[in-house]
């Protein structure tokens, strides 16, 4: 069965919170910070974040106010690319993309009756994928599982109006 696996399930779900937090003008948030959020575990989240940081996908910052946030729109952050920096390549079968595979041979491929056909099932789920963005998935509003510990932090929540309200000067017209 074709399945994403639970290491792309939790990218996926960081991500969506991650692109929450950049339209509401929210700082960087931790990964303790996220997987307090949704009740993940926290040294496989650390693990997913830093293959999302390498595969450019999320930028990292260190320090009292660093974190994690996206580094490119969520409209172009492809499920393909999302898939790929957390499975790898994906290849339905090992005929699927055309390409060899080194020692791993398919006695069927000269006769393969099936060998087309899946080939464009490859094509079309990579297609779709590629196709797919975050910004399509991201729902605009989440939900968490777990207890949030910080104002704001919470999916939903507001960080920039919260910022905006604290500040008297922010409501004044400019001139006045």
């Amino acid at each position: 069965m074709l399945n994403l696996t639970r290491k792309t399930d939790y990218a996926l779900v960081a991500l969506a919170f991650l692109a929450d937090r950049r339209a509401r003008g929210c700082e960087p948030v931790s990964a303790k910070q996220i997987a307090g959020t949704f009740g993940l575990p926290l040294p496989l989240l650390m693990n997913i974040l830093k293959e999302l940081v390498q595969a450019k996908v999320l930028a990292s910052t260190r320090g009292a106010r660093g974190g994690y946030e996206l580094a490119i729109d969520p409209g172009r952050v492809t499920l393909l690319e999302v898939v790929t920096a957390m499975e790898g390549p994906i290849r339905l079968t090992q005929c699927a993309d055309g390409l060899p595979i080194v020692g791993q041979g398919c006695n069927l491929s000269e006769d393969c009756p099936i060998q087309g056909p899946i080939r464009s099932l490859h094509h079309r789920i990579t297609r779709f994928l590629e196709e797919l963005t975050l910004g399509d998935l991201y729902p605009g509003r989440l939900e968490p599982t777990g207890p949030t510990d910080i104002a704001g932090d919470a999916p939903g929540g507001a960080c920039r109006s919260e910022k905006e309200s604290n500040n008297p000067q922010a409501h004044e017209p400019v001139g006045v």
